[in-house]
């Protein structure tokens, strides 16, 4: 039987359709995604919390003149280290130096006259032992020499004094560190015993205090008795300044607060730590013998929570995971069969479900997948 031309074209039509509608369906399936695996390793792994922290001089010296003066010179450069002893402030000497002379001349004058006296006691006394003088002649001559002896004292301690006054006039530093800015410029008065002149701040070592929460206290004291280092970091915790110990515990809980004050000891010998500054303490909190840990690029956030990715029949599926913490690449874990593998790194277009081969696996032979399947 002869077809028509127009039957003939809608056969034709339908064919064409056909052969598009599979060509689109081949060309729109998706090929498994090509991942590696990695085990889950069990290690020693140590958590460490961050707290806020202010760094303090270990010792802070306020310089004030003993002695009052116009101030002659300034002998340090502002900001710089100083040494215990260096001279720093010079007071116009003039004025000390008048009164130690001052007094080493009324020294020489008292010495003389207690000389003297006592040559007359010397004297004195055979000529009151034969009653050639009165007896009372000769005591007036023992006291006038003791009240010279007893002047004589009395320089010796105001000429010490005026040396020791003198000395003022030379301000030195109490102790070795930093100094900030001169108070006051030379050619000023200073006023003894009130006027501030300068601050000097031992930096080297350096401490840093910091509070923890009371619940951390038993975790505190061990890591001051293992002496465990801490890492002192700046304010934001991205850069480690430097390495330190916890030297101190307060001996009681705030009651207001329900913290306890701590403070860590920093050698600071490159002086990576300025009194005042806001630092990040990282203290151990808790230590794991045997943690369970992963990357943490192969923890994912989902709506029920953390899970991984593992190969179960040629498929990822995601497996729940609980993050106790994370530290720099590694995130400790629990809740998930050691044994097992995960996906890591992840492809960007992972999801559970989708279909997958392991790196440098044939996609038909499914060998890999098998075994994933079973350790799983």
């Amino acid at each position: 039987m002869t077809r028509s031309p127009v039957v003939l074209l809608l056969t034709l039509a339908s064919l064409s359709l056909l052969l598009s509608g599979c060509q689109t369906k081949t060309k729109h399936e998706m090929p498994p995604l090509r991942v590696s695996l990695v085990s889950i390793s069990t290690r020693p792994m140590t958590h460490y919390e961050g707290f806020l922290g202010t760094v303090t001089p270990l010792q802070t010296a306020t310089l004030v003149p003993q002695t009052s003066g116009i101030l002659q010179s300034v002998q340090f450069t502002e900001g710089s280290m100083v040494e215990k002893g260096q001279i720093l402030f010079t007071i116009d000497p003039a004025q000390m130096q008048a009164s130690l002379a001052q007094a080493q001349a009324k020294l020489v004058a008292d010495q003389a006259t207690a000389r003297y006296n006592r040559n007359i006691v010397e004297q004195d006394q055979p000529l009151a032992e034969k009653d050639f003088i009165t007896r009372q002649s000769f005591d007036q001559a023992v006291s006038q020499a003791q009240a010279a002896t007893a002047q004589v004292q009395a320089d010796q301690a105001a000429l010490r004094q005026a040396r020791l006054n003198l000395s003022y006039t030379r301000i030195t530093a109490p102790i070795s560190g930093r100094i900030g800015l001169a108070q006051v410029k030379a050619g000023n008065l200073v006023i003894a015993n009130q006027t501030q002149l300068a601050t000097i701040n031992q930096i080297a070592p350096i401490t840093v205090n910091f509070s923890i929460p009371q619940d951390l206290l038993s975790a505190a004291r061990r890591a001051q008795q293992q002496a465990i280092p801490l890492s002192i970091n700046d304010e934001k915790g991205g850069t480690v300044l430097a390495q330190g110990k916890l030297t101190f515990i307060d001996n009681s809980v705030s009651a207001g607060t329900a913290t306890i004050r701590l403070q860590a000891t920093v050698p600071n010998t490159n002086l990576g730590l300025w009194p005042g500054q806001y630092v990040q303490v990282q203290m151990p909190v808790q230590q794991v013998a045997q943690a369970t840990v992963l990357p943490v690029g192969a923890v994912q956030q989902g709506s029920s929570g953390p899970f991984v990715y593992v190969v179960q029949g040629g498929k990822a599926v995601d497996k729940p995971v609980q993050v106790l913490w994370e530290s720099g690449a590694d995130a400790v874990v629990q809740g998930v069969d050691k044994r097992i593998r995960v996906i890591f790194p992840l492809p960007a277009r992972l999801y559970p479900g989708a279909k997958v081969e392991l790196t440098g696996t044939p996609a038909a032979t499914g060998s890999h997948t098998g075994q994933e399947r079973k350790s799983a």
